[in-house]
C-alpha cells in the first residue's frame, strides 16, 4: 500500500533563514527535538536551532533529479559552479527514506502514536530527522578537540586534587615537589586567575571589548578557539552508540505525554502503551536494530526488554565527543 503525505514546502531557506520554517505544522514534532539536542544561540540571544532548515532541505532534495540538485544549489550559490555542486552532493548522503512503507504499515506503532495522541504525518518527519541526525553525528563525523578553555579547565580539576607536581624540559624532569604550602600557593594562585577570567568573560560589552580585556592578560586564544574541529581524525560510533542517542532523542519528546485512555477501551487490539517498546520498534523500522527490537514478547514469552537492557548497560557511560557533517554545515 503506498502511503501519501503531504510534502514540505520549499521556502529557499538558507541554514539560518529559521523564520522561513519556524511555523510549518509538519515541522512541529522536529522543531522541538531540535531545539533540545541541536540549539545555536545567535547574537540576540535567540535559541532556536537550525538543524529542521538544514532538514527540511534535504528533503526537498529528494525528490528532485541531480539536475534540479544542482540548479537548486546554484540559485543560493551564484558564484559557484556545476562541478562544485555535484561535489557539495557527492560528500553527504542522502536523506534516508526507505522506510517509510515500513513505517506507515505497522500497526502495532502507529496505533500506540494514536494512542498518545500523537499526528502521524508529523512523527513521520520527527523519525526521519533523528535518523538522520544519529547518522550524521555518528558515522564518519569529525572529532572535537578540546578548546582552550576545555583544556584550561582539565588542569585545574586536575590540580585541585594533586598532593605533587612534577614538570619537564625537553623530556627531562626540573623540577618536583609535594610540599603542601608550595602546592597551596599555586592552586590559590590560578583559582584567583580563573575568577579575574570569568568576571572579564561576565561583564564585557562587546565582544570587541572582550578580546582586548583578555589580550591584556594574554589569554585572547581561550575566546578565539571555541570548539576545534579535526576533519583528518574521524570517528564512526558502534551501533549501541547510536540506538543510545536515537533512543534519548525520542524520550525527551515522548516525556510527559498521556495515553487516550478511551481510545484504549474502543480499540479491538490491545495496544501497548510501553513507550520504550514503541521506541525500541522505531530502531528496527529505520534498521537501526534487528527484528528481535520489534517484538513484544520474546520467544518464552517474556517482555521484550532488548532496549532497556542495553540502556541500562551503558547509562553511566558518556557518548564519545562528536559532531555531525551534514547539520554542522551546508544551507
Amino acid at each position: 500500500m503506498t502511503t501519501i503525505i503531504h510534502d514540505l514546502p520549499d521556502h529557499k531557506a538558507y541554514r539560518s533563514d529559521i523564520d522561513k520554517y519556524l511555523d510549518e505544522p509538519l515541522l512541529e514534532y522536529v522543531w522541538k527535538v531540535a531545539d533540545a539536542f541541536l540549539p545555536v544561540v545567535d547574537n540576540e540571544g535567540r535559541s532556536e536551532s537550525q538543524a529542521p532548515v538544514i532538514f527540511a532541505n534535504r528533503y526537498i532534495e529528494t525528490r528532485l533529479s541531480e539536475a534540479e540538485r544542482v540548479e537548486r544549489y546554484l540559485s543560493f550559490f551564484p558564484n559557484e559552479n556545476v562541478a562544485s555542486a555535484r561535489k557539495y552532493y557527492a560528500e553527504r548522503p542522502p536523506l534516508d527514506t526507505s522506510f517509510k512503507e515500513r513505517f506507515f504499515n505497522s500497526r502495532e506503532v502507529v496505533q500506540t502514536l494514536e494512542a498518545y495522541q500523537l499526528d502521524v504525518e508529523k512523527f513521520w518527519y520527527l523519525l526521519l530527522f533523528v535518523n538522520d541526525v544519529v547518522e550524521d553525528v555518528c558515522t564518519n563525523g569529525p572529532t572535537c578537540e578540546l578548546s582552550e578553555t576545555e583544556k584550561v579547565d582539565d588542569m585545574v580539576a586536575k590540580l585541585s586534587e594533586a598532593t605533587e607536581l612534577i614538570t619537564k624540559k625537553n623530556g627531562r624532569l626540573n623540577y618536583d615537589t609535594k610540599d603542601e604550602y608550595t602546592l597551596s600557593i599555586l592552586k590559590t594562585a590560578l583559582r584567583h586567575f580563573i575568577n579575574s577570567y570569568n568576571d572579564i568573560v561576565e561583564t564585557s560589552k562587546s565582544r570587541e571589548e572582550l578580546l582586548a580585556r583578555l589580550s591584556e592578560i594574554g589569554v585572547e586564544r581561550t575566546i578565539k578557539s571555541w570548539v576545534l574541529l579535526n576533519y583528518e581524525k574521524r570517528l564512526s560510533l558502534e551501533k549501541s552508540h547510536k540506538t543510545r542517542l536515537f533512543a534519548a532523542m525520542f524520550q525527551y519528546f515522548l516525556g510527559g505525554r498521556t495515553i487516550n485512555r478511551e481510545l484504549l477501551k474502543t480499540s479491538v487490539e490491545k495496544i501497548s502503551t510501553d513507550k520504550l517498546l514503541l521506541i525500541s520498534r522505531l530502531t528496527t523500522i529505520v534498521g537501526l536494530q534487528g527484528e528481535d527490537y520489534y517484538q513484544r514478547y520474546t520467544d518464552v514469552g517474556t517482555e521484550n526488554r532488548k532496549l532497556s537492557n542495553l540502556l541500562n548497560r551503558y547509562k553511566r557511560e558518556p557518548l564519545p565527543s562528536t559532531i555531525g557533517w551534514i547539520y554542522s554545515g551546508g544551507f
